[in-house]
């Protein structure tokens, strides 16, 4: 017999039971949901969805290296075992006795009782089962992990959804079946905007929520719903908005500028190189001492506080320019590649480089130096219709609605274009010295790839290129 404290609730055509296991007997116990199925071939096709790698990479490795580690509740579907609810009637108890009118109180606390006999089948929560299994129950002993001390009476919340007695067993199995597919399908993990608002353990989360809040390039002034230089929701920028780039491109751009291959090489977090993280994305998960992180956004600030002193165009207006149609001859603005994701990421790319080669020791940069290093780039032409982003990141594509040509952002080629402007761009700013033979390979990779309209050339363009170098570079 096996007896669980228990609260009632209901939910449609579902009547479950919230109750606690330790994870021993969750581990023991509760078998996989994709077992309901009565059909192998089936069962064995929803067991190849449960990815290893997930389980052991990420949330074995939550569990063992994480005292704050929680789980939400597992949705476990009980069959056999003659359950029972016994209701606690919590009157009985006179300082209670205000509560005996309150059905809804008195018949939702209570004891659930099971002969013994009994199967549980986990509908939701299969990667958190088999890394409760990996750990205390491993399928290969030689591959055992050990468990935190004291997990296996560590307890988690468990939704227990039972059999109504009227109902027969195959009309439950199928009804088990669809409530494992809705779990399932409907489930919607969080969004990357949402990720990084939300998240405490990822420094680089952190540190881009800190810069919005405190750096004056990007944080509002006054109280705002929204940023009104970062867009908090979606990658995509589009013409016109203010934003100077989203939350998602700063994260990255951010991540980028911290990149030193000082960390490349030893690894990340303080300490000595034994105890640091090789791979950045195991780094994410576990936050760093807050002297460790607080050193980061020092470095990260002075990075920032450098290229908007070095570039000048960063203190444009975005909504000014930000139309791919402007190319400033009528007077207007024209479009910048400074405030596009693809020409932030060329900026960022080329600028940790010039870092790199720049700053006398890149683990104790100052600012006076980084400013210095990145001076290269405040001598480019940032305007998309100009060289080298004319044809390349910037290309004449037909638009069917008005049956005639107009610009826009890359699509096709995007990746190859994007690496080829970033090493154009190092050319130009002297970070590459290259010689004869090499810079005909890179003029040719860059023509090849240009997309111009009809009725202009490539013939002469790379001596626009060669004189904008001898001007960033001097």
């Amino acid at each position: 017999m096996q007896l669980y404290p228990a609260l009632k609730a209901s939910m449609g055509d579902w009547t479950y039971y919230i109750v606690k296991m330790r994870m021993r007997e969750v581990a023991a116990e509760v078998k996989f949901g994709s077992e309901v199925h009565n059909d192998f071939t089936l069962d064995e096709a929803i067991q190849r969805t449960i990815k290893e790698s997930r389980v052991k990479k990420e949330i074995v490795t939550y569990l063992t290296g994480r005292n704050d580690r929680f789980f939400a509740s597992l949705v476990v579907a009980a069959i056999g075992g003659s359950p029972k609810f016994y209701p606690v009637s919590v009157s009985d108890d006179p300082q209670f006795e205000i509560f005996a009118d309150e059905e809804s109180i008195e018949q939702s606390f209570g004891v659930l009782r099971f002969s013994g006999d009994q199967n549980y089948y986990a509908l939701d929560g299969q990667h958190r089962l088999k890394a409760i299994k990996t750990l205390l129950q491993p399928e290969d002993e030689t591959e055992r992990i050990e468990p935190p001390r004291g997990f296996a009476n560590e307890e988690i919340s468990v939704l227990m959804v039972i059999r109504p007695p009227e109902s027969s067993e195959d009309d439950w199995l199928e009804s088990y079946r669809r409530l494992f597919s809705s779990l399932n399908r409907y489930a919607k993990p969080t969004d990357s905007d949402t990720n990084i608002i939300m998240d405490e353990d990822d420094v680089f989360a952190i540190l881009t929520r800190r810069l919005i809040a405190t750096h004056n390039f990007f944080r509002a002034p006054g109280r705002h719903i929204e940023s009104l230089r970062v867009q908090t929701k979606g990658r995509p920028l589009k013409e016109g908005t203010s934003h100077f780039t989203s939350l998602q491109q700063l994260y990255d751009l951010n991540e980028n500028l911290l990149t030193t291959p000082f960390r490349v090489n030893t690894g990340w977090g303080p300490g000595p190189e034994a105890e640091r993280n090789h791979d950045v994305r195991q780094f994410k998960r576990f936050r760093p001492p807050d002297d460790y992180a607080d050193a980061l956004f020092d470095e990260l600030v002075l990075y920032w506080d450098a290229l908007i002193e070095a570039i000048p165009d960063l203190r444009l207006n975005p909504s000014d320019v930000r139309n791919h149609q402007a190319d400033g001859a009528g007077g207007e603005a024209a479009d910048n590649v400074l405030f596009w994701p693809i020409g932030q990421d060329v900026m960022v790319s080329v600028a940790r480089a010039l870092l790199d080669r720049g700053l006398d020791d890149p683990n104790a940069p100052r600012l006076d130096q980084a400013v210095t290093a990145l001076s290269p780039l405040g001598r480019v032409d940032w305007r998309l219709h100009h060289l080298p982003w004319r044809g390349l990141l910037l290309v004449s594509a037909f638009n069917r609605r008005t049956n005639g040509r107009k610009w826009a952002m890359r699509n096709e080629g995007r990746r190859q274009a994007t690496d080829t402007a970033k090493r154009v761009l190092r050319w130009i700013t002297g970070y590459y010295q290259t010689n004869e033979r090499e810079e005909e390979e890179l003029r040719n990779e860059w023509t090849e790839q240009l997309l111009l309209p009809p009725d202009e050339s490539s013939a002469g363009l790379w001596n626009e290129i060669r004189e904008m170098r001898e001007h960033a570079s001097s």
